[in-house]
């Protein structure tokens, strides 16, 4: 059971403490839920409702479980994305023009690890960035276009999705959540990334015949129906990315690659081709510049996946 203490591993970088817990859980270390215990207990509750008030009443609420008093179970779980749209860091201008982009939406903030707090730039720094562009784009247009077709075309495909089907969207969702947790979690390995891969495809066939249907309370399985087709690619995107690189670096460990590559100081962009298919290419890496590099030589580190995964 770990207890919260500033000089141990609950405040290392994140991937560092999901990694090992990670570790435990499939090493047979876990708990009954499949987790491990954080124990706050020693923290006064004024400071735990104070830094943690939704925690606190979230653990209340779904488990009856005062964590001012006793030990949660926790675990692993995506909450954040380091790959993305791909904009110019000026502008935040994608490659369509007049369509720009900022926070965890883009790429190439955080590199290989969002290290706490660091999403605040996206924001504040780069969603002035974006906004700032998009006025001045917009005021130097003398007229703002519509292309009819566009429209027209974007309303025929929507409602191509309603329709009577024989799957529903919420148990996809799952499978596909489940899918990726299993195939694409805290270690990966080749067999499993391609394995996540085959049963994406399967989800891709299944949602075609996702039922979609208005009802008193409106387009909810439309909305789902569009979330889950967004997730598709989105997850086959992370996959195909994943299996590309092969080695351990930041947040992406690989138990069959668990060292640093050289040869991979590379960005993965995934696109689609003409045909509809997703393809992965290789970018390098701007240069650090010479007033940030030595900063950078003196934070690296050798991947620790090696000597938990031991």
């Amino acid at each position: 059971m770990a207890r919260y203490d500033p000089d141990r591993m609950e405040l290392s970088a994140r991937d560092r403490v999901a990694l090992a817990n990670s570790t435990e859980i499939t090493q047979g270390r876990g708990g009954p839920h499949s987790g491990v215990f954080l124990d706050i207990s020693q923290v006064s509750k004024d400071r735990i409702l104070e830094r943690l008030p939704r925690m606190y009443r979230q653990f209340l609420e779904y488990q009856m479980l005062d964590i001012s008093r006793q030990p949660m179970e926790v675990a692993p779980t995506a909450h954040y994305s380091m790959g993305g749209v791909v904009v110019d860091p000026e502008t935040h201008v994608t490659d369509v023009a007049g369509l720009y982009a900022a926070g965890e939406v883009t790429a190439g903030l955080h590199g290989a690890n969002r290290l706490g707090g660091n999403s605040l730039a996206e924001t504040v720094v780069f969603g002035r960035r974006a906004g700032e562009a998009a006025a001045r784009y917009s005021a130097s247009r003398d007229v703002q276009l519509r292309a009819r077709q566009v429209v027209g075309a974007a309303n025929d495909e929507l409602s191509g999705f309603v329709r009577h089907g024989r799957q529903f969207a919420r148990p996809l969702q799952r499978a596909l959540r489940d899918t990726m947790w299993e195939s694409c979690g805290v270690v990966r390995d080749d067999a499993g990334l391609r394995s996540g891969l085959a049963r994406v495809a399967e989800l891709r066939e299944l949602a075609r015949e996702v039922d979609v249907r208005p009802t008193s309370e409106g387009y909810a399985d439309l909305a789902h129906a569009l979330d889950l087709r967004a997730a598709l690619v989105a997850a086959e995107a992370t996959l195909l990315g994943a299996v590309a690189r092969r080695e351990s670096r930041g947040a992406h460990q690989r138990r069959d690659f668990p060292a640093l590559s050289a040869d991979l100081l590379v960005n993965f962009q995934t696109r689609l081709d003409a045909d509809g298919h997703l393809t992965v290419d290789a970018q390098p890496v701007p240069l650090v510049p010479p007033q940030l590099k030595a900063w950078v030589d003196a934070s690296e580190e050798p991947s620790v996946a090696g000597r938990l995964l031991e």
